[in-house]
Order: structure tokens, then C-alpha cells, then sequence
């Protein structure tokens, strides 16, 4: 019979052991890969420094591992760098479908309610794609939509090609305006003064063949104008104030072309025919002798003398009616644009509606598995100033089961830190600190800018994916005012070059005091983790945080637009 020591030393043995054999259980990850194109796979961290943890050679479109690490996140890094996303758990054997042409999607999976979870909250997150692809074809294919943009589209054409008819007509009455001063300086009551014969005749040559030329788009459109613009078909109902104002523009050009075609028009036959006397009688070289000179002159006096002074009388009146029918075509264009404008509201209102209800139901899945590190993943889709509560919960519920985690206890003690000077609506601590030539750079020297302060590093795996995106931002808000002020965590001044030359990071603001986590800039702005950014308005002061992706572009549009 075994003795009390023997049994109790047998007990604490097992005290020991048991929790020491769970802690090493392996878990199993098995992928099938739909439409797949890679051959290699890594299991690698999906935070901190990027470490591979395991390899494997996709065959026949799925691949396993077997691997003793989590609970935590990390990625499946394929050949091209594309990666998903999962979360490992010891002991679990997890079965998960793929979409390789769609690494965000999760198809099927079993054996994981972390995966599960993360199914579910992604799936939310597609609905919401589909609901706003399915929102985007119906706008476009929307008739009432459609038929307001053409409108206001063909309203443009329209003005343009009056604004270019109305030039070459303004033109025509400046040649009638020249013609007229010279008939009545060279030629008072009708007699042509001898002595001016050679300047009248050069002159009177100039002018009527620029009236000729600046008249002729007139006429070409007159005749082709009714065979590419007509607004009197498909007419909507509900809108007799639009189409009251259309009709008075059309009008108001109809009746200033008339006003042209009379006083213009009339005398252009006559203008042709003088310029083929003339052209006639340069060719054979007969316009040197003064008798056909002096014979040209008086047919030009004795044909337009009375037409030109008659015509000269509608210019104001003609520039009169340019003004009004501007006026109206502005007016026309900005309504029926205002209709679009209408009809998109609606659609965007729609598209409101699923946006909060994928939201509250993400949210819900996360507080329902906030003790799952995979809530994680989807927290920061609400940013913490605007969410603060939502935060604390989820951030306590991972601190109580993961208080050693690198993430959990980085937010842990953001949420418990006093408020900062970093806080949103207090003007940015200054920052003063060596580019990578060692020439000191400060941030107040972009007051007046629109900033985007960037805490990053070159070993830091989100911030070198979310690069691209700041790059992209950067590349479309430049010229409106837009700078970052990238401040690298970096150790290592080579590989801090390397990473902004590889990324392309072409802003000329970096800065380092090389000290890593002990960086002073980040002391300053209570950065315990990275990426973290701090959007800043034109007078410093710091209007959001951690942005990032869709967010971050649609931050920087409003404030530089303001």
C-alpha cells in the first residue's frame, strides 16, 4: 500500500505535468486552396518583427501544418506576398476553405471557433461589399440618373459649342465695327478720298476676310445644329420650372442667331463676292492699277456702306444676350447635376443603412468573443476616440485571459495611460529630430499643411504593408497641401534608408533619434505601438488618430477641401 507521501508526491508531479503537456499540444492547420496559383506557403508572425515559423509546399491545391505554437494571430504568407490572416490555437485541428483569388474570404472552416468568429465578422464585412456593388450597378444603370447626367452633359456641349459660335460672331461684329470707322474716315458721305485709296483698299481686304472667316462657323452651325442638339423629347415630369428655363435659353440663343443671320448674314453674299473680284483681279495682277483699285473701293462703299452701319447697331444687343443665356445655362447644368446629386443621395443613403447594420453586427460578434485574441482583428475597424467604451471592454476581457500578449498590454496601457498632449483637438507637440543626413527636421515647420505624423519602422510588418496606401494618399493630396512627417522606430540607420527607398516613401520629411522603443518622439506622443498615426489640420492641431486604408484618404479629402 502506497504510503500518504507517495500519494501526494505523485499529485504535485501531476499538478506540473498535466498543464506542461497541454501548453506543448500541437495544433493542426489544414488548407484547401480554391482557384490556386501558389506552390509555397509560410506560417509567419502577423506583428513585430516578421518570423517565419513554418514552411510548406502547397500540392494538389491544399497543404498542412502542424505546429506547437499560440494562442495568437499570424499569417499565411504565399508565394507573391499575398497573406491571410488566422488565428492558431494549441490542440485545435482546423480545417479551412480558401479562395485564392480572394485571400480575404474565408470560404468554409471547422475545428476553430476563433476562425469561426473570424468568418463571421468578415462575412458581415462582405455583405456590405456586395451590398455596395449591387447599389453602384443599380446607380448606373438608373434611368432617372442617367437621363439628369446626359442632360447636364449635353447642356455643357451645347454651351460650349454657343460660347464658340457666339466668339466668332463677337469677331464678325468687330470686323463690321472696323469697316464702319473706315468707310467713315476714308470715306465721309460715301466719297472715297484719293489719297487714302491704297490703305482703304488694304484695309477693307483684311476686314472683310475676317468677317468672312469668323462668320462661316455661324453658318455651319445653323445648319448642322438641329441634327445633334434637341431638348424637346423625354421630357420628365415634376420639373416645369427646369424646362421653363431650358426653353427661355434656347430661346434667348434662337433669337440673338436671328439678330445675327439678319445683320450679318445679309451682307455675306456680297462679302464673298467682293473678295472674288479682288482675288480675281490680284491673280492676274490688275489690282496695281488704280482705276480697278479705285473701281474695287466704291463697289465695297456702294454694296455695304448702309448694310455695315445697319449691322454695327446689334452689337451691344448681341452682347447683351451672351450674358443672359450664360447666366441661364449655368443655372441649367448646376440643377440638373443638383437632380444626380438627388438620385446618388438616395442610393448613398441605402448604403448607410447596411453600413451601420454591418457595423453593429460586427461589433456585436466582437463583444460576444472579446475574450478571443481574434477580436483583434476587427476592433480598430472603430476607432477608439469615437468607440471608447467599446475599447475598454474588449481590451479588459483580452487583458484578464492575455495580459503578457505584446498587443493586449500595448493597449492596456494606452487605455489606462492619463491624457496626453496627443489627445484629438490639442495642438501637436513639436518634434525636432535628424532626417537620414542628419540635418535636423521640426514638424512645426509644415504649419499650414495638412500633416499626417507617422510612427513606423522598417522592421514593423503592418507598417510596411500600409505604406503603399499612405504613399497612394500622399501621391493624390500633394499639390492641395497635404505632407507626412514620418517618424521611424528604427534601431538600425541602414535598414531605416533601405525601407524608405524600397517603399518608396518620396516625402523629404523622415526623422530618428535611432532608439527604437526608447524614442523620444514616441515618449512624446504616448506611442506604445506601431503603425500609429496623428492626423493634424493647418493650424497643428490634431483632428484624428490611427487612421488608416479608406479612412485615412477620405480624412485628408475633407480637410483639404475645406
Amino acid at each position: 500500500m502506497k504510503s500518504v507521501k507517495t500519494i501526494i508526491l505523485t499529485l504535485v508531479a501531476l499538478f506540473f505535468i498535466i498543464p506542461l503537456s497541454w501548453a506543448q499540444k500541437n495544433s493542426t492547420i489544414h488548407v484547401k486552396l480554391l482557384n490556386n496559383k501558389y506552390k509555397h506557403v509560410d506560417l509567419v508572425s502577423a506583428y513585430g518583427e516578421d518570423k517565419t515559423y513554418l514552411s510548406a509546399d502547397i500540392e494538389q491545391d491544399q497543404f498542412t501544418m502542424t505546429t506547437p505554437i499560440g494562442p495568437d494571430i499570424y499569417r499565411l504568407r504565399f508565394d507573391n506576398q499575398d497573406h491571410f490572416l488566422l488565428v492558431v490555437t494549441p490542440g485545435e485541428f482546423q480545417d479551412l476553405e480558401l479562395d485564392a483569388e480572394n485571400m480575404v474570404r474565408i470560404v468554409s472552416t471547422s475545428g476553430s471557433p476563433s476562425m469561426a468568429f473570424v468568418k463571421k465578422a468578415t462575412d458581415y464585412g462582405f455583405h456590405r461589399k456586395n451590398v455596395l456593388d449591387s447599389l453602384n450597378n443599380a446607380l448606373q444603370h438608373d434611368d432617372n440618373q442617367k437621363y439628369w447626367a446626359t442632360t447636364a452633359q449635353s447642356i455643357n456641349m451645347f454651351t460650349q459649342t454657343n460660347d464658340d459660335v457666339d466668339n466668332y460672331l463677337m469677331a464678325a461684329f468687330r470686323n463690321v465695327d472696323s469697316l464702319l470707322q473706315m468707310f467713315e474716315y476714308y470715306a465721309p458721305g460715301g466719297k472715297l478720298k484719293s489719297s487714302f485709296l491704297d490703305l482703304f483698299v488694304n484695309i477693307a481686304n483684311k476686314q472683310l476676310k475676317g468677317l468672312d472667316m469668323n462668320y462661316q462657323p455661324f453658318a455651319n452651325y445653323q445648319e448642322n445644329a438641329d441634327k445633334y442638339y434637341d431638348f424637346s423629347q423625354n421630357r420628365q415630369s415634376g420639373k416645369s420650372d427646369f424646362y421653363y428655363t431650358l426653353d427661355n435659353y434656347i430661346d434667348e440663343i434662337s433669337s440673338r442667331h436671328n439678330v445675327a443671320a439678319s445683320a450679318l448674314g445679309s451682307m455675306m453674299k456680297d462679302v464673298k463676292e467682293l473678295l472674288e473680284i479682288r482675288d480675281s483681279l490680284a491673280y492676274n495682277n490688275l489690282m496695281d492699277k488704280k482705276s480697278n483699285k479705285n473701281a474695287w473701293a466704291n463697289m465695297v462703299l456702294q454694296q455695304l456702306g448702309d448694310k455695315v452701319k445697319s449691322a454695327a447697331t446689334h452689337k451691344s444687343e448681341y452682347e447683351e444676350s451672351i450674358k443672359r443665356s450664360r447666366n441661364n445655362a449655368s443655372a441649367l447644368v448646376t440643377n440638373a447635376q443638383d437632380y444626380v446629386r438627388q438620385i446618388v443621395a438616395r442610393y448613398q443613403d441605402q448604403y448607410n443603412e447596411t453600413d451601420a447594420y454591418v457595423n453593429n453586427k460586427i461589433k456585436e460578434a466582437v463583444l460576444e468573443n472579446k475574450n478571443d485574441i481574434a477580436s483583434v482583428m476587427f476592433v480598430d475597424m472603430f476607432p477608439r476616440e469615437q468607440n471608447p467604451e467599446f475599447h475598454k471592454e474588449v481590451f479588459t476581457a483580452l487583458h484578464d485571459k492575455y495580459p503578457n500578449h505584446p498587443i493586449v498590454a500595448e493597449r492596456w496601457s494606452i487605455l489606462n495611460a492619463p491624457a496626453g498632449k496627443s489627445t484629438v483637438g490639442a495642438i501637436a507637440p513639436e518634434l525636432e529630430f535628424p532626417n537620414p543626413d542628419g540635418k535636423m527636421l521640426k514638424l512645426s515647420d509644415l504649419r499650414g499643411k495638412i500633416v499626417l505624423v507617422d510612427f513606423w519602422a522598417s522592421w514593423c510588418g503592418p507598417c510596411r504593408r500600409e505604406n503603399p496606401n499612405v504613399r497612394r494618399v500622399y501621391s493624390l493630396y500633394h499639390d492641395k497641401g497635404f505632407e507626412i512627417f514620418s517618424v521611424s522606430l528604427d534601431r538600425d540607420a541602414n535598414a531605416w534608408k533601405g525601407a524608405i527607398l524600397a517603399d518608396q516613401l518620396v516625402w523629404p520629411n523622415h526623422v530618428s533619434d535611432l532608439k527604437q522603443w526608447q524614442s523620444q518622439a514616441a515618449a512624446i506622443y504616448g506611442v506604445r505601438s506601431i503603425p500609429a498615426t496623428f492626423l493634424l489640420d493647418r493650424e497643428g492641431r490634431i483632428v484624428a488618430k490611427d487612421l488608416r486604408g479608406e479612412a485615412l484618404e477620405r480624412a485628408v479629402k475633407q480637410l483639404v477641401e475645406q
